[in-house]
């Protein structure tokens, strides 16, 4: 859905060219339950096309998108990428898993203008901007056959704009809602509380979990991928950092930086996975890395952590203590399923808390988020095509100047952003924190060699991924349940050291195999049909 700049303005409008909204009879697939593996499927044995998958997509997004608020942007050409991959299928060319599959890309993933989308991270400034080119995951995409569908809302700025706005949120496209928590946002929740869709990859969780596409891309600098995953029911990976190129990114950090796919089972991730990645850089497992998912399971070494201390601060989630009890319980209840999946499996394993990170008064990690901020923001929106900010400092001075619709009266501040300008180390201290988070992240490799394991599993809600962001490490999350008490899934969270995302992908197929049973969301069904839809459009 192409939409006015603004959340009040939100309105369906604009599909595809090509697009046929109404068709009469049931949908062609299931497309909250259809992975992209099983649409391939039904192309090669021509009960599909291309074009019918954007078509069913489309009028899901056009149905249920007004409340949602997952998808920002349409790719215009959708539809004709679509014909396009079916007329090379039928010509006998078949470009591997994803050929003629739509994919959705998060808003911070540049196109360039002939796909006639904007590139913005949610922030109002940069809805005019025009990239000079893809960024590399979307040429990628484009290279196997996959179908750019669109872009998808976003925490504004990678959830970097302000303190005390919640995950989902951006000046353009409002508030991001969960299609699984029943009654939606709760304005009186914490940031990251238990109706929140978690961020910043928001908009993907909610789109594929919605089906509104099969498999999606988003981008990580520290849960960003991992945490709206588990919030909408999902298998994800952050990557090891450095082998999904950040290349034409809106980028946060030059150390964290990372992108990675979000699908609703792991054969999808892996093929996702398979494309994402630059062989160059990591081992690829020959037949890529849906291959590795019946490994044997003598090879996984697993540790688990307690749940009842590894868990979210209050201020971050706030707290119910039937959903806290409920989320213990059920985290040792998968543990001890686990044992049964795996080789070796010690629980309780001792890993430093993440307030280990702390430095002279600071998060280590988040101090060098800060001073690396203005670099990288200032070099991405300098090679701009087209702009009407350059640097940090007039992304800040333009949203003053346009407060009403860059700072609206409900979350009027970007104090992180100010923050980040004001921040000045000298390079003496900045070393001193780069060496403090490697330093408590080398406690993840003490407890792998203590207890002689190769993955740790913790609870979905627990800062496990500052870790993986200090070590560079993959980390996945993994469906479980859902809370009684609004609908919210819950998850676990996997992580092993770096480049072994074939051990990874091995313990989620093993998982999904046999604990994990996931179920589509329903509660956005209700709260996407008012009595009189024509008085919204």
């Amino acid at each position: 859905m192409v939409t006015t700049a603004f959340p009040h303005a939100w309105k369906p409008g604009n599909p595809p060219a090509g697009v046929v909204l109404q068709r009469q009879g049931l949908p062609l697939f299931d497309a909250v339950t259809a992975t992209a593996h099983s649409l391939q499927d039904s192309m090669i044995a021509g009960k599909l096309k291309s074009t019918d998958l954007v078509e069913e997509y489309v009028r899901r997004i056009e149905e249920y998108n007004e409340y949602l608020r997952a998808v920002s942007e349409y790719a215009p050409g959708a539809m004709e990428r679509a014909r396009e991959m079916d007329a090379k299928r039928a010509a006998g060319e078949f470009l591997g898993p994803l050929h003629g599959i739509p994919v959705l890309l998060k808003d911070t993933f540049a196109t360039e203008p002939s796909l006639k989308m904007s590139t913005t991270a949610g922030a109002v400034a940069l809805i005019s901007s025009k990239p000079v080119a893809n960024a590399e995951v979307v040429d990628k995409l484009l290279a196997v056959g996959a179908v750019i569908l669109g872009k998808t809302t976003v925490s504004e700025l990678s959830f970097r704009k302000g303190s005390g706005i919640p995950c989902g949120w951006s000046a353009i496209a409002g508030q991001g809602q969960s299609p699984y928590v029943r009654g939606g946002f709760d304005l009186n929740d914490s940031i990251g509380g238990h109706s929140v869709p978690g961020g910043s990859s928001s908009g993907v969780s909610i789109a594929i979990s919605a089906g509104f596409a099969a498999v999606g891309v988003g981008s990580d600098t520290e849960a960003s991928i991992t945490a709206p995953a588990i919030r909408a029911s999902l298998y994800s990976i952050r990557p090891t950092t450095g082998i999904v190129s950040t290349s034409g990114t809106i980028p946060v950090s030059k150390s964290f930086d990372i992108g990675g796919p979000m699908a609703k089972d792991v054969r999808d991730v892996a093929d996702m996975l398979t494309v994402l990645v630059d062989p160059k850089k990591t081992t690829v497992t020959d037949g890529g890395y849906a291959s590795v998912l019946n490994k044997s399971k003598e090879t996984l070494k697993i540790g688990t952590l307690d749940p009842n201390v590894w868990s979210y601060p209050e201020f971050l989630v706030k707290p119910i203590p039937e959903a806290t009890e409920q989320m213990s319980k059920i985290t040792l209840e998968a543990y001890s399923q686990i044992k049964s999946l795996v080789g070796t499996c010690h629980e309780n394993v001792d890993l430093a808390p993440v307030s280990e990170f702390i430095f002279k008064g600071g998060h280590s990690i988040y101090t060098i988020l800060d001073v690396e901020l203005p670099e990288v923001i200032n070099k991405y929106l300098s090679n701009l095509a087209i702009s009407p900010v350059r640097s940090l400092q007039e992304l800040v001075d333009w949203n003053k100047e346009h407060s009403t619709e860059a700072l609206p009266s409900e979350y009027p501040n970007q104090d992180q952003l100010i923050q980040a300008l004001n921040t000045n180390l000298s390079p003496e201290e900045i070393e001193e924190n780069r060496q403090h988070y490697l330093k408590v992240g080398s406690n993840l490799d003490a407890t792998f060699q203590k207890y002689g394991i190769n993955i740790i599993v913790g609870p979905g809600d627990c800062f496990l991924t500052q870790y993986a962001s200090a070590k560079g490490y993959p980390i996945a999350a993994l469906p479980l349940t859902y809370l009684d008490f609004n609908g919210r899934p819950v998850g676990l969270q996997a992580i092993t050291s770096a480049h072994r995302e074939d051990l990874l992908l091995a313990f989620m197929g093993a998982y999904e195999a046999s604990i994990a049973r996931r179920q589509p969301p329903t509660a956005f069904l209700e709260a996407s049909a008012p009595s009189d839809k024509s008085a919204q459009l």
